[in-house]
């Protein structure tokens, strides 16, 4: 998730969602952005856009994807049917040797 931190707390936002009232945890909603208030007069305030709320999202789903992954493979390991193709392993290694190495030389 990204943080956006700006001087200008008007600047692209409505005049309406513009408040330092003290409101603890107040939200406001509609515009595709949280708006969350420290509770505290003149405190700092978080917003996050709906995009970071998506990507964090998507995150979250494909943690969760690696995870599954690992405990399959960790089932087939332990089961003893987990087997590695030696030839592909050593290909992707040097693929990659190779490539890091031209990637360095640009």
């Amino acid at each position: 998730m990204s943080l956006r931190v700006q001087n200008d707390p008007a600047a692209g936002i409505g005049a309406s969602e513009v408040s330092r009232t003290g409101q603890s945890g107040s939200i406001a909603g509609g515009s595709g952005k949280s708006r969350i208030s420290s509770g505290v007069e003149g405190g700092d305030q978080v917003q996050v856009s709906s995009v970071a709320e998506s990507i964090s999202a998507g995150t979250s789903a494909l943690n969760q994807q690696r995870a599954n992954r690992v405990s399959q493979l960790s089932a087939l390991y332990e089961g003893g049917k987990y087997t590695v193709d030696s030839a592909k392993v050593s290909a992707a290694l040097v693929a990659g040797a190779t490539t890091a190495g031209a990637a360095g030389k640009a």
